[in-house]
């Protein structure tokens, strides 16, 4: 009596071995993983050019206040020559009030610009926070799918190591003539055993007859499909 379970079993041992080695290769999770690292340096390199940007602004910001400072330590000494006495000519105290005037419009000007670009740089600020904050879950994100990444890969790996052993204990158990038949099969399909399930064969889902059904179930020779001529399994 042929033991085609065991033809069956290391049928499904090199099926699984060609799926993990494919799993393998795609590596599950690597799609999901290029996406995040992608969006990641996108993240990265806006954050580097809004940097700048705030530190550029933050520079041009420290010049007005110090164009500020100068033009208010300017008003100060005019309005000291005003007020202190130190001018008594007209003409002197026209032209010093007009310079004082100018200076105090100019001043104005400079404030408001300054407001302006404080209020800019308070929404970088902002800005930065949140895209950094951003950052850091994607990266512990990635850190995360990573690791889950890799630990796929090692079962896949470890599973795969324990085959090889496992397909031999099954063919030391296969007749010699059994597993001739087999690999003359195996020159034709790559899967040389079909089950049957319900009274078909499942690789072609032809309807298996009656006279071969119970000759199957006998188990006492090999049965082959009559359409795809694969040999026939019946799970007992």
């Amino acid at each position: 009596m042929p033991d085609v379970k065991l033809l069956w079993d290391i049928q499904m041992l090199d099926e699984q071995r060609k799926e993990l080695e494919s799993k393998l290769k795609e590596g599950e999770l690597l799609e999901e993983l290029k996406s995040l690292k992608n969006l990641i340096e996108a993240g990265k390199l806006q954050f580097k050019n809004l940097k700048e940007e705030y530190l550029k602004l933050k520079k041009e910001l420290h010049l007005k206040e110090h164009d500020s400072e100068s033009i208010g330590e300017q008003i100060k000494v005019i309005e000291q020559k005003l007020y202190g006495g130190v001018i008594t000519s007209a003409k002197e105290i026209e032209k010093n009030s007009m310079k004082l005037e100018e200076l105090k419009a100019r001043l104005k000007q400079e404030d408001d610009v300054a407001l302006a670009l404080m209020e800019k740089q308070e929404s970088m600020r902002l800005q930065l926070e949140a895209l950094g904050a951003e950052l850091a879950e994607k990266t512990e994100s990635f850190r995360r799918l990573h690791g889950s990444y890799l630990a796929i890969q090692q079962n896949y790996r470890s599973s795969l190591a324990q085959i090889p052993l496992m397909r031999q204990k099954l063919l030391d158990m296969v007749e010699t003539g059994l597993w001739q038949k087999y690999l003359e099969m195996k020159k034709k399909f790559s899967d040389p055993l079909a089950k049957v399930e319900k009274g078909t064969c499942q690789k072609c889902r032809v309807g298996v007859s009656f006279h071969d059904l119970r000759y199957l179930k006998e188990g006492k020779d090999l049965v082959h499909c009559s359409h795809c001529g694969r040999i026939l399994y019946w799970e007992k």
